[in-house]
């Protein structure tokens, strides 16, 4: 039996040349990026020269782009710097964030900060007039994330971004906007500007774990203090060898950008046309495909990552598919990784009035480059004949 990975959103399939050249590098660059004798000298520009690649990447301005453990951490640094400006203003947010920013703005929430959390349209997407009615002159951080990790679904961050600077301006006070770009990075095109916080996970872009990058555009004071490594913004001493490896991930990644972007709408095609044919499977949302066409045609295509797709079967719990589907080979996700032991709905979901019942039978198929369209044939295959067993026992 052949192991088909369907799970690329939760982590990427690693790519073996890169890690081949972290291992030569980490052999030869091992000395600490802030030591001041020749090894540390070598490791320091081994580091620059991979903040540059990655600002080149992101076309952004080397300055702006710092190094984290990943994408959680470069979260956090984002929502907690607003603690230092010692106000208790208002954070507007949304109900379909990834965890690693509910959880902290719920942390805020309790430190006293004016919490408005906006939800999604029935389709996953955040409309910006919603965020427009929350304004008030004392917002201290609007977030938004940039691709749903669960539906895929895009949120127009640029339109978000460009409406909360314009109102900085009008009330003559920074409101600083963030972004959970992990979903997003490498795998879509992403365009900085107006945008504060932007953060990126090494693993979503076949680079090594423990690796994030943090675009911040302005100076910031950090909730916790160190060494004063990557200028105060995350002190503690840099993985050299991985972020070279990171930063060539992230440039291979930016690189094939088009080319594998075309690739992933092929394959999800594929799939939501299959997917529709099996009986009581849902795709969420339906918006994506009604009978085996894309409504809207373009439209449609480009308010969703090709690289994400969820769907649901009636009445067959999610932990019970991804379980039996994996001991046919094919590793599909229950939701998000991060919470894949809920025992509730996901929040996401729920913000899009999804039937609770369906919402606990959702699962989720992410793909990469790597992925081959045999691969997603054998996935539908398998799961109609696993489907019509299961939907005997679940009557």
């Amino acid at each position: 039996m052949k192991n088909i990975y369907l799970d690329w959103a939760a982590t990427s399939i690693p790519d073996h040349k890169i890690l081949e050249k972290i291992y030569e590098t980490s052999t030869e660059t091992f000395a600490n990026p802030s030591s001041v004798h020749g090894a540390g000298v070598k490791a320091k520009k081994l580091l620059e020269n991979s903040r540059e690649r990655c600002a080149n990447a992101l076309k952004a301005d080397k300055k702006n782009i710092f190094f984290t453990s990943g994408g959680t951490e470069s979260n956090n640094i984002s929502i907690y710097s607003i603690i230092r400006k010692k106000i208790k203003g208002r954070v507007i947010s949304t109900n379909i964030e990834h965890s690693s920013v509910l959880n902290p703005i719920g942390e805020l929430e309790y430190m006293g900060f004016d919490i408005i959390r906006i939800d999604s349209d029935k389709n996953g997407i955040i409309n910006p007039n919603k965020i427009v009615e929350k304004f008030a002159e004392n917002i201290a951080l609007v977030s938004v994330i940039h691709v749903n990790n669960e539906t895929g679904a895009i949120q127009p961050i640029n339109e978000i971004a460009e409406i909360v600077s314009k109102y900085s301006k009008k009330i003559g006070k920074k409101i600083f906007f963030h972004c959970d770009g992990i979903q997003a990075a490498g795998k879509i095109p992403v365009d900085l500007e107006n945008i504060d916080f932007y953060t990126i996970s090494s693993h979503k872009i076949s680079g090594p774990k423990g690796v994030g990058l943090l675009y911040c555009r302005e100076k910031i004071e950090p909730l916790y203090r160190g060494g004063g490594q990557e200028n105060g913004i995350r002190p503690g001493t840099e993985n050299a060898a991985n972020i070279f490896g990171f930063s060539l991930a992230l440039q291979q990644a930016v690189d094939n950008i088009t080319q594998n972007l075309e690739s992933a709408k092929k394959k999800c095609l594929f799939l939501t046309d299959n997917l529709a044919k099996i009986k009581e499977c849902r795709i969420i949302p339906e918006y994506r495909v009604v009978g085996g066409t894309e409504v809207g045609g373009a439209e449609a295509s480009d308010s969703f990552s090709p690289y994400i797709l969820n769907f649901y079967i009636k009445k067959i719990p999610a932990e019970v598919l991804v379980r039996v589907m994996s001991e046919k080979g094919f590793f599909i996700s229950a939701g998000a990784a991060c919470s894949s032991n809920k025992k509730h709905e996901s929040q996401t979901l729920k913000s899009m009035k999804i039937d609770k019942n369906a919402a606990l039978s959702s699962v989720r198929i992410s793909i990469g480059p790597q992925t081959k369209e045999e691969e997603l044939a054998d996935f539908c295959n398998v799961l109609e004949e696993e489907s019509k067993k299961l939907l005997n026992v679940y009557k």
